[in-house]
C-alpha cells in the first residue's frame, strides 16, 4: 500500500479506532479542576443564549486570573447551552477536537516532509512522505499520555489551543514549500500565519504562543535560516527576530517582576528546585510517552519528590546532563539527521513554558500533547527515515506493533476513566503517596456512600492528611463529616489545620477550604469553633502579602461569623488593594459600603465599577446595586 490513497486509508482507520477506544471513557464524570472550571462555574451556564450570557461565558475563567482563555470557556458555555451539565457531551466534544487534531497532525507532518525534501540540495529522502505522516499521526492519536487531554474535560484548554498550533504549523510549512519553489514569494504570508494562528490559539490557552518556536525549530534543522544557494534568508531572520527574540526579552522582564516574589503562586519549592526537578520529569515524560505503563499514567503527580540539590537525588544531575546531551546531539546532527533534530527540538520546546521558571504544579500528562508528536518523530526518524533506513516492511511491522500496544493501553485507561469512583480508587492505588489522589478517593466515596462517613473513608482522610504536601482539605473533611461524633479528635484536627497554615502560605485550595469552613459554621453544619477558625486565619495571614481571595474569605468570616463589621471592612479594602481593584473585589466593597450606610463612597465605587464593565455584561448587577443605593439615599432623606 503506497501513495496518497494508502495514507488516507491509514489515517481514517486510525481515527475510527481512536473513536472506538475512547467511547467507553465518555461515560465518566468530572474530575479535579473540572469542578472549578466547569461544574462550579456559573459563568459557563448559558441558558437563554443572549449576547450578554455568551460574553460572561467567554470571560468566566475562574479565580480572577485574567489569563484569557476566552475561546475554550466559550466552548464550555456552548456545551452547557445544548446539553446541560452532562459530562458525556463535554467529553465527546473533547474527543471530536482530538480526532480533528489527529487529522491536522497528519497534514502538518506531511508538509514537514515535503519541506524537508524541498530544502535538500543533494538527493531527496526516499521514504513515502504521506504514508509515514499517516503512521506517525496514527500513533499520536492513540498515545496513552494524551488521554487526559481528551477525557479530562478542563484540558480542552490544551487540545483546543493546539488545534490552532497544528493548523498554524501546517499552513506555515505549506507556504515555505511554495517559497522553495518560488524564491520571489513574499514573506507576508508567514507573518500572517504565525501571528494569526498564535493569537487565535492563545484565546484557547496561552501555550499557543510557542507556535513560532516550533516553526523556528523546523527552519533551524532543515534549512538553517538560509536559502538554497547558502545565503542567509533575511526575511526569515526578521520574522523570528520580531516573533521570538523580542517576545523573549519582554516575557523575561515581565516574569522577573513576579516569579518567586510575593505575587507568585504559593508552592513547596523555589525556582532552582523546580528547574532541577523538571529535568527529571522530562525524562519521566519520555518514558510515559514511548514506553507507557498503567501504573505510571495517572491524573495526579503531586507525589514527585522535589530535587533538593544536584545529587539529591542523584538522578537530578544525570537528567540535566542527559538533556544537554540530547539537545547537543540534535544541534550537531541537524545536517545529517535533520528530522531527528526537529523532533528533539519540538519535544523540549513544548515544555519551555511548563518546565522552566513559571511556578506551576510540577507535572501533568496533558503538557505533552504537542511534545509527544516531536518525541515520536525523534524516535522514528533515525530508525526508518534517515540514518539506519531500515526496510519499509520492517518499519511497517514495528509501527503496527507499537500502534497496537498504545491502543490497548489507552483502551484500558479509558475503561478506568469510565466511572468516577473506579477512577478515584485506581488513582489512589497507583499513587499511595499523592495527597490529591487520596482525597479524590475520599471525596467520591463520600458522594457515593449512604452513610456520612464510613470507617474506610475515615482512615483514608486520617492517613492522607499526613502525606507530604497535603493541604488543610483533609482536616476540613474530617471536621465537617465526623467532628460532632468525636469532639476530642475534632480539636486535634483544628490544631493541625492551624499548624499547616503557619508552616506554609495558603494556596488556592487552602483558601477555598477556609471559605467552605465559613459556610459550614454559617449553615450550622459544623460546631462553631470560632476561636480556632480565628487562629487559622491569623496563621494564614501571618506570612504577609496575602492573596486577594484570602482577604475576601476572612472578611466573610468577620462579617457572618464574628459580626465584626470593622474587621470585615478592613479586609475587604485590603482585597481591593491586593487585586488592583478587580471587578469582583470592588463589587464586594460596594456591597459592604451599602450595608454600613457609607453611601457617598458607595456611589463613587459604583461609578468605578461601571467604568470597569466596558462590555456591559454586569449591567443587571450594577443596576441592582444602583437601585439599592437610591433606596438607601431616599430613606436617609426622609429622615
Amino acid at each position: 500500500m503506497t501513495g496518497s490513497k494508502g495514507a488516507w486509508i491509514v489515517i481514517v482507520s486510525a481515527l475510527a479506532i481512536t473513536a472506538g477506544i475512547y467511547w467507553v471513557g465518555l461515560r465518566g464524570g468530572f474530575v479535579f479542576d473540572d469542578f472549578s472550571f466547569v461544574v462550579g462555574n456559573d459563568g459557563v451556564k448559558v441558558n437563554a443564549g443572549s449576547l450578554r450570557e455568551w460574553l460572561i461565558a467567554a470571560l468566566s475563567f475562574p479565580a480572577g486570573t485574567n489569563q484569557g482563555r476566552w475561546l475554550t470557556m466559550l466552548s464550555f458555555g456552548l456545551n452547557y447551552y445544548f446539553a446541560g451539565m452532562d459530562p458525556y457531551w463535554f467529553k465527546l466534544s473533547n474527543l471530536c477536537i482530538h480526532l480533528l487534531n489527529g487529522l491536522i497532525v497528519f497534514l502538518a507532518l506531511r508538509a514537514l516532509f515535503d519541506f524537508h525534501r524541498a530544502t535538500r540540495v543533494e538527493a531527496p529522502p526516499m521514504f513515502n512522505a504521506s504514508l509515514v505522516a499517516a503512521a506517525l499521526a496514527s500513533l499520536w492519536l492513540v498515545l496513552p499520555i494524551n488521554l487526559s487531554a481528551v477525557l479530562y474535560v478542563s484540558q480542552r484548554l490544551e487540545s483546543l489551543s493546539n488545534t490552532f498550533v497544528f493548523l498554524g504549523l501546517w499552513a506555515y510549512l505549506r507556504v515555505r514549500v511554495g517559497q522553495q519553489q518560488d524564491q520571489q514569494a513574499g514573506s507576508w504570508r508567514l507573518w500572517l500565519v504565525l501571528i494569526g494562528f498564535t493569537v487565535i490559539g492563545c484565546l484557547a490557552k496561552e501555550s499557543a504562543i510557542l507556535l513560532p518556536l516550533y516553526t523556528a525549530s523546523a527552519e533551524l534543522a532543515l534549512g538553517g535560516f538560509r536559502q538554497r544557494d547558502g545565503r542567509w534568508n533575511r526575511p526569515l531572520l526578521a520574522i523570528y527576530g520580531g516573533l521570538l527574540v523580542v517576545p523573549l526579552v519582554v516575557g523575561l522582564f515581565w516574569l522577573g517582576g513576579w516569579v518567586d516574589g510575593t505575587r507568585s503562586f504559593g508552592r513547596a519549592f523555589d525556582i532552582p528546585q523546580r528547574l532541577m526537578t523538571e529535568a527529571r520529569i522530562l525524562f519521566e515524560y519520555m518514558q510515559w510517552t514511548l514506553l507507557p505503563q498503567l501504573d505510571s499514567l495517572t491524573l495526579y503527580h503531586d507525589d514527585i519528590a522535589i530535587s533538593q540539590g544536584l545529587l539529591n537525588p542523584p538522578t537530578t544531575l544525570l537528567s540535566i546532563l542527559g538533556i544537554a546531551l540530547l539537545l547537543g546531539a540534535a544541534w550537531f546532527a541537524r545536517r545529517r539527521f535533520p528530522l531527528f533534530a526537529v523532533g528533539a527540538f519540538w519535544y523540549f520546546g513544548g515544555h519551555v513554558l511548563t518546565a522552566t521558571i513559571i511556578p506551576l504544579m510540577l507535572a501533568f500528562e496533558h503538557r505533552n500533547y504537542f511534545s509527544s508528536m516531536g518525541l515520536l518523530l525523534a524516535l522514528t526518524a533515525p530508525l526508518f527515515l534517515e540514518g539506519l533506513g531500515l526496510r519499509a516492511r520492517l518499519g511497517a511491522l514495528a509501527l503496527a506493533a507499537l500502534f497496537s500496544f498504545y491502543a490497548f493501553t489507552t483502551a484500558l485507561l479509558a475503561e478506568e476513566w469510565s466511572d468516577p469512583l473506579r477512577l478515584a480508587f485506581s488513582q489512589a492505588l497507583k499513587r499511595p503517596h499523592s495527597a490529591n489522589a487520596q482525597y479524590a478517593k475520599a471525596f467520591h466515596s463520600l458522594r457515593d456512600s449512604k452513610k456520612p462517613l464510613t470507617a474506610e473513608i475515615f482512615l483514608t482522610l486520617q492517613s492522607g492528611r499526613k502525606l507530604p504536601g497535603a493541604g488543610i482539605i483533609f482536616e476540613k473533611a474530617l471536621i465537617a463529616n465526623h467532628g460532632r461524633a468525636n469532639p476530642t479528635a475534632q480539636r486535634g484536627w483544628w490544631l493541625d489545620l492551624v499548624e499547616k497554615l503557619k508552616a506554609t502560605p495558603a494556596n488556592s485550595s487552602d483558601i477555598r477550604t477556609l471559605h467552605e469552613l465559613n459556610l459550614c459554621i454559617i449553615d450550622k453544619a459544623c460546631d462553631p469553633e470560632t476561636a480556632l477558625l480565628e487562629q487559622a486565619y491569623a496563621a494564614a495571614l501571618s506570612h504577609g502579602n496575602a492573596r486577594p481571595s484570602l482577604y475576601t474569605v476572612h472578611a466573610e468570616f468577620a462579617w457572618h461569623v464574628l459580626a465584626d463589621r470593622q474587621l470585615a471592612e478592613k479586609e475587604t479594602r485590603a482585597a481591593v488593594v491586593a487585586a488592583n481593584g478587580t471587578f469582583s473585589t470592588r463589587k464586594n466593597l460596594v456591597t459592604l459600603l451599602l450595608a454600613t450606610n457609607q453611601l457617598a463612597e458607595a456611589q463613587t465605587e459604583l461609578a468605578l465599577l461601571r467604568n470597569q464593565d466596558r462590555l456591559g455584561i454586569h449591567g443587571e448587577l450594577l443596576d441592582a446595586l444602583d437601585a439599592a443605593l437610591r433606596k438607601k439615599n431616599g430613606v436617609e432623606q426622609e429622615h
